[in-house]
């Protein structure tokens, strides 16, 4: 399925997990001149595997991961590519830093010197309430907005946006989808 997305002219490739990238990058990489991106949870374990594969990392979520990046691209020479996670809706069940502590990390992480970080991302709330979604993709807008302007960093990507509330995402200022489902799933329906 990834050749046919190719073949329409995708070139940022998604995946969710490092084993399963590992074998897909393997087989394809040679073929297809694209960039693979890590768009799920990072263990600290695999850090060393993720540097190693992927071209943008969109889930920095937590301070010890930033470190565990930043001392492995140091020692491979090597400045990686990440987006900042974002927890804004709340939900236990999804990673990234809360708001109050983002602010509180981000000149640590910024310190980071073979850390480049183009953007940030977040994950909608798990609602149909459209009203909600909006309130969280756009609370990240005005974040992002804060940091390109205020504190004068060149942020190239605003992350938000899956299958599921893709249209919100775009309304609100993404410019960098994670679309899955949508494209891959016959069983997919766009929720009205």
């Amino acid at each position: 399925y990834i050749r046919k997305a190719y073949e329409v002219g995708i070139r940022k490739i998604g995946e969710n997990r490092v084993q399963e990238a590992e074998k897909k990058i393997s087989e394809l990489a040679r073929d297809l001149e694209c960039e693979w991106h890590l768009v799920g949870h990072l263990q600290t374990n695999k850090v060393k595997k993720a540097l190693k594969l992927f071209d943008l990392i969109h889930s920095l979520d937590r301070l010890d991961l930033a470190k565990a990046i930043n001392k492995e691209a140091q020692r491979e020479n090597k400045v990686v590519r990440v987006l900042i996670q974002l927890n804004l809706s709340g939900e236990k069940t999804k990673y990234g830093f809360k708001e109050d502590e983002f602010w509180k990390a981000l000149n640590e992480l910024l310190s980071y010197e073979y850390l480049k970080i183009e953007g940030l991302m977040t994950i909608g709330p798990l609602t149909t309430n459209k009203d909600e979604i909006r309130k969280v993709f756009r609370n990240l807008y005005n974040i992002w907005e804060v940091l390109r302007v205020k504190e004068n960093l060149d942020l190239r990507y605003l992350s938000m946006g899956m299958s599921e509330d893709f249209e919100i995402a775009i309304e609100e200022g993404s410019n960098l989808l994670r679309l899955g489902r949508i494209i891959f799933s016959k069983e997919f329906e766009v929720r009205e």
